[in-house]
C-alpha cells in the first residue's frame, strides 16, 4: 500500500460502490469469494447490496437500482467512479457514540433504528450518519449491530479462496477520515488501518492458501474499481 497516513480506525465495514452490482457479485464469486445473496433495501433507499463477510468485518457491494432523493448521495460518488466509497465503523453502543461525535464537534444526524427479516432470524442494527461536509468524498456512519450471530454466519465467511480477514485497506478520500481520530470513538477491539489511495483492500489467506488467478482478480477489479492483495 501506498506509503501515506495511516488512520486507525474501528471499521465494521467498507462499502463500495459499483455500476453492475450482479456483474460485481459474479466476479468475487469467481475469485472464490462466498457472497451473501443480494438484497434491495427500502423502496425509498432504491440500492441494493451484495457483501462479502470475514472474521473482522465485512465489504458490501452497493448498486443503485431506482434513483431516489435518498440515493443522491451515493449517486454523486459513484459519479466519480466505482471504488471504495463508504466506511461503516463500528459502536457498541450507538447512543454513547452519538454523544462522543457531538462533543468532537462532528454533529452526527439523529440515531436511527432498522430491523428486518432475513431467513434466521430478525436483523437489527442502529445508525448515526455524518455529514459529507465532516468526510468528503466518502459516506460515513457508525453502527451497531444488535444481532451480530444473524449476520456473522460461519458458512457465509468460508471462501474457497481461503480469505480470512480484512488487513487493511486504501480510499482514495481516506484522507478526510482524519477528524475521526477522537480517541472516545477508538475503544474497539481491534483497528483497521487505512490509507489514501486508488481503492485496495487487503485481505488475509489461510496458511498455504495460494490467491485467486490474476485473471479472476482484473474481473473484480473490473467490476467494482477494487483492488485485491493478500498476505
Amino acid at each position: 500500500m501506498a506509503d501515506t497516513a495511516v488512520f486507525n480506525l474501528p471499521v465494521d465495514h467498507l462499502v463500495a460502490l459499483v455500476p453492475d452490482l450482479e456483474a460485481a457479485g459474479a466476479a468475487f464469486r469467481a475469485a472464490g469469494f462466498t457472497t451473501t445473496p443480494l438484497a434491495h433495501h427500502s423502496a425509498a433507499m432504491g440500492t441494493a447490496n451484495i457483501c462479502v463477510m470475514f472474521v473482522n468485518g465485512y465489504l458490501e457491494l452497493m448498486g443503485i437500482v431506482t434513483e431516489t432523493e435518498a440515493n443522491a448521495g451515493w449517486r454523486s460518488l459513484l459519479a466519480q467512479g466505482p471504488g471504495l466509497r463508504g466506511v461503516a465503523f463500528e459502536s457498541q453502543d450507538i447512543a454513547a457514540t452519538h454523544h462522543a461525535l457531538e462533543e468532537a464537534g462532528l454533529a452526527p444526524e439523529p440515531v436511527r433504528h432498522f430491523a428486518r427479516n432475513v431467513p434466521e432470524g430478525e436483523l437489527r442494527f442502529s445508525i448515526t450518519r455524518l455529514s459529507r461536509e465532516i468526510t468528503p468524498g466518502l459516506q460515513c456512519l457508525y453502527c451497531q449491530h444488535h444481532t451480530r450471530d444473524l449476520l456473522w454466519l460461519p458458512h457465509l465467511m468460508q471462501h474457497d479462496n481461503q480469505a480470512v480477514a480484512m488487513l487493511g485497506a486504501c480510499l482514495p478520500d481516506a484522507a478526510s477520515l482524519a477528524p475521526l481520530q477522537v480517541p472516545d470513538l477508538l475503544a474497539a477491539e481491534a483497528l483497521l488501518p487505512l490509507r489514501a489511495a486508488p481503492s485496495a483492500l487487503t485481505l488475509s489467506l489461510t496458511e498455504g492458501a495460494a490467491p485467486p488467478s490474476e485473471a479472476a482478480l482484473a474481473g473484480v477489479q473490473a467490476t467494482s474499481g477494487l483492488s485485491l492483495q493478500f498476505r
